[in-house]
Formats: structure tokens, C-alpha cells, sequence
């Protein structure tokens, strides 16, 4: 009999601890329960797992990727916002040349990081009847594994591929140009090479592949999108369209807050004289970082578990309670363009200054006889 009242005791006894342990779990839960909700929600919000950042050997950034998912907000940093940032021009193809011409150097990049460096010898524009390279976006339109110079006395032109109007990589008769390569310009226009560097060249690439020149500064790079990926079916206009767009937000500090249509440039909308790269425009200090505020309200009373209100409020229709809101409004809207540049309001101006190549065409001299 005593055996079984002791029993019966414990069990009490467990069943009060049990109730008073389910009872703290109950609190402890009902506040953790509100922190995950916050977290959860902010890991939806500032997710972006299909974002990166490459540097290019110049140290800037081509920042995004083919595949960014939509109505996302990135969490960014002040690195973020003061990087280098360059717009990328998305090609399908297996690599891209980079004409360094106050280098003397022609990088050809792989998609697979490779990066393959050929002395070149550019235009001198002191020559008699020559010009100078000059810098763009451009894209192989022409080539020919041996093309004979209309301009020049026939001269033979090995494994050429034109780029920009009449100038393109090529190899010349004997190697006696070969002391000029990487060092000095000595051509009458086009990019001599050696004979092996200009097959390989001539080998590896095909018509379409991009062509990048300049001096030191370009506001393009080139990325790659998933091999084989169709180029785009826009119409021409709207192509060019969005290549002056995407410039034209990079150097206003807009990149991240104005909306980023990524497409595979088609290369047949890349005219012989070339597309715009911002060679002679300056990126802002700090890029716009993107205008929201994140208001957390906690509504509780003593018989219902604690509900969080979770809102997004924008700048535009923030209440006057968002002191902090207005203060960074007014800043946004200080800095929101760069000083050096003007708001541009029709397309056939966007497409005028950020589309069109500002050397123009390049002189014509009759061939020689």
C-alpha cells in the first residue's frame, strides 16, 4: 500500500514538472517564434543566390549574372556601391577579344578563365594615309585566311578578320615587323601579328566574336551566357535601345536601382564602326543604392500570441513618421545622377550619346596604284 502511494506521488510530481517545462518551451517559443518569422522573411528578401561578382585583371567589377532572379533586393554594402563597375554585354560564344592599345597587347578571353595574351602593332595615325586604332565595342564581320589589299598594292593579308570598317587582325609577308609587336604602333590601321599568333587567332574565333578596344578606360567588359543560349530575338532598335540604357545607368550611378534586361547581344547589331564603351566617360563615385525601408511593427495582448507585421515601405510613399526615410530621400535625389552627365529624356538621344560610337567613320584613302 505504501508502494503504491509513494507511486502515485512521483507520477504527480512528474506530471507538475512535465507542465512546467511545457510551459516554459511555450514562452520560449512564442518568443523565438516572431525572430525567425524577421529572418526568414529577410533571408527571401536579400536572398540572390544566382548573383556574382567577377573582377576583371583591371580591377573592376562585372557584377550580376545571366540568370538574376526578378524582384529581388540585393544587401549591399558600401564596397558594393563604390565598386567599379562596368556594364556587361552577355555573348554565347566560347570567348572575346580585348584590344589593349596603349598596351600593345591583345588579350583573348576563354570562358573557362583562360586568358591568352599576343603582341599586336596598331594604326599610326603619322603614317602617311593611316589612322590611329581607336577605341568601341565591336564584332568580327569579315574574314579571310588570305586577303589581298585593295588599298595597299595588293598586299597579302594573312588569316584576316575585320572588326572595325576596313581594319582587322592579320599577319604580313616575311617578320620584319615583328620588332614593332608590343611595343610601338606601326601599322597603317589594322593589328599586325605574328604568323602563328594570327592562324591560332584566326582558328579560335569565328564570325560574331566580340572585339573590346581601348585605351586604359572602357565602361564595357563582356560576360558569358549559358553556351549555345539563343542571341536575342529583339528588334534591332530595342537591342541598341537597351545597350545605351544599360551604359547610360552605369555611369549615372543607377546600376542598382533601375531594372537590368539581360539578353545575348546579337553581333549583327554591332555596326562596322563600332558601338559606344564610355571610353571618354567617368563612372560616379558611388553607385544609388536602392531606395527602401524595412518598418517591423509587434501587435500582442495578454490572450494571443505575439503577431509581427512585416511591411515594405518605399521612398515614394513613405509616411512623414519615416524620419530617416526622408533624410536618405533627399540625399538620393542630390546625388541621383552623375555631375559630368545630363539627363537624357528621348531614346534617339540615349542612343545618339550611348549607343553610337563617338569616333565615327573612319577616313577612306583611294587605293595606290
Amino acid at each position: 500500500m505504501e508502494l503504491t502511494e509513494q507511486h502515485i506521488e512521483n507520477k504527480h510530481i512528474e506530471e507538475e514538472n512535465f507542465s512546467e517545462k511545457n510551459e516554459n518551451h511555450n514562452k520560449l517559443f512564442s518568443f523565438i517564434t516572431p525572430i525567425l518569422l524577421v529572418l526568414f522573411f529577410s533571408a527571401g528578401i536579400f536572398s540572390s543566390s544566382e548573383e556574382k561578382i567577377n573582377t576583371d585583371s583591371d580591377g573592376f567589377y562585372e557584377i550580376g549574372s545571366f540568370k538574376q532572379s526578378e524582384k529581388k533586393i540585393n544587401l549591399l554594402s558600401e564596397s558594393d556601391l563604390t565598386a567599379k563597375i562596368k556594364d556587361t554585354v552577355y555573348t554565347n560564344k566560347d570567348n572575346w577579344l580585348e584590344l589593349r592599345i596603349h598596351e600593345q597587347m591583345l588579350h583573348l578571353h576563354w570562358r573557362d578563365g583562360r586568358i591568352e595574351k599576343f603582341p599586336i602593332s596598331s594604326g599610326n595615325k603619322y603614317l602617311s594615309e593611316s589612322v590611329e586604332s581607336r577605341p568601341g565595342l565591336f564584332a568580327i564581320f569579315y574574314r579571310n585566311p588570305h586577303h589581298k589589299s585593295t588599298q595597299y598594292s595588293n598586299a597579302s593579308l594573312y588569316h584576316f578578320q575585320t572588326f572595325n570598317q576596313g581594319i582587322g587582325f592579320h599577319s604580313l609577308d616575311g617578320t620584319g615587323y615583328y620588332g614593332n609587336l608590343g611595343v610601338r604602333p606601326s601599322s597603317h590601321g589594322c593589328i599586325r601579328m605574328k604568323h602563328d599568333h594570327a592562324r591560332k587567332l584566326f582558328n579560335d574565333c569565328e564570325l560574331g566574336t566580340l572585339v573590346i578596344a581601348h585605351n586604359g578606360n572602357s565602361l564595357r567588359t563582356v560576360g558569358f551566357a549559358p553556351k549555345d543560349f539563343p542571341v536575342s530575338d529583339l528588334p534591332k532598335e530595342e537591342q541598341r535601345e537597351l545597350l545605351a540604357k544599360n551604359l547610360y545607368n552605369v555611369v549615372n550611378g543607377n546600376y542598382f536601382i533601375e531594372n537590368r534586361k539581360f539578353f545575348v547581344v546579337d553581333p549583327k547589331i554591332i555596326t562596322a564602326q563600332g558601338v559606344h564603351n564610355g571610353y571618354d566617360m567617368k563612372l560616379p563615385e558611388k553607385q544609388n543604392a536602392p531606395s527602401h525601408v524595412f518598418a517591423f511593427k509587434q501587435i500582442s495582448d495578454r490572450t494571443a500570441e505575439p503577431i509581427v507585421d512585416f511591411n515594405i515601405v518605399d521612398f515614394q510613399t513613405a509616411e512623414s513618421e519615416f524620419n530617416l526615410a526622408e533624410l536618405l530621400k533627399n540625399e538620393e535625389v542630390s546625388n541621383k545622377t552623375n555631375k559630368n552627365e545630363k539627363v537624357i529624356t528621348s531614346t534617339d538621344a540615349l542612343i545618339k550619346k550611348y549607343y553610337h560610337n563617338a569616333i565615327g567613320f573612319l577616313p577612306y584613302f583611294g587605293p595606290k596604284k
